[in-house]
């Protein structure tokens, strides 16, 4: 079901970028990467299915191809939510205005990157060797390092998107 809430979610930003920018909300570029990464976004999260389909222990490959699809999709719509905020001079006074609505913009950006940089190659790896990463099992604390990078992505990538499109709404 969470791919089918994604897609039915791309759809409607979509819609919401289109009509902003048929405002004058937005610039040209913006509304060009729009149409480009729709297409890609959908597919990558409809290619999702394969976790369901592959099964893991059979080939470990087949199955985590279709979550790197997600993920990738994932990192898509942060950057095009970022872009947004940005090319649309969204302005929360909550935390400060115009600029402070920027630079933290750009913080977030880059720390969902970076985290998002580290997983991909963890999952990539996962795809290419069928098996996971050494760097991945070693001990963090009580976790390993995978299940590490797995959270802090999963902050950046799904809980503050998640709270990000109430304040947006």
């Amino acid at each position: 079901l969470f791919e089918y809430s994604l897609l039915i979610y791309l759809v409607l930003d979509f819609m919401t970028i289109a009509l902003s920018y048929q405002r004058g909300e937005l610039t040209k570029w913006f509304w060009t990467l729009s149409k480009i990464f729709f297409p890609i976004e959908i597919v990558l999260c409809a290619w999702f299915r394969m976790i369901f389909v592959v099964v893991a222990y059979e080939n470990v490959a087949g199955h985590t191809a279709g979550f790197l699809g997600l993920q990738i999709a994932l990192i898509m719509v942060a950057i095009q939510n970022s872009f947004y905020v940005l090319d649309s001079q969204v302005a929360y006074q909550f935390i400060g205005g115009l600029k402070n609505t920027r630079i933290v913009t750009i913080i977030y950006l880059i720390c969902t990157l970076t985290i998002s940089a580290v997983k991909v190659s963890a999952t990539i790896y996962v795809v290419m060797y069928s098996t996971g990463a050494g760097w991945t099992k070693k001990p963090v604390g009580s976790l390993v390092t995978g299940q590490l990078v797995d959270y802090i992505w999963m902050f950046f990538n799904a809980l503050i998107p998640l709270v990000l499109s109430f304040i947006r709404a």
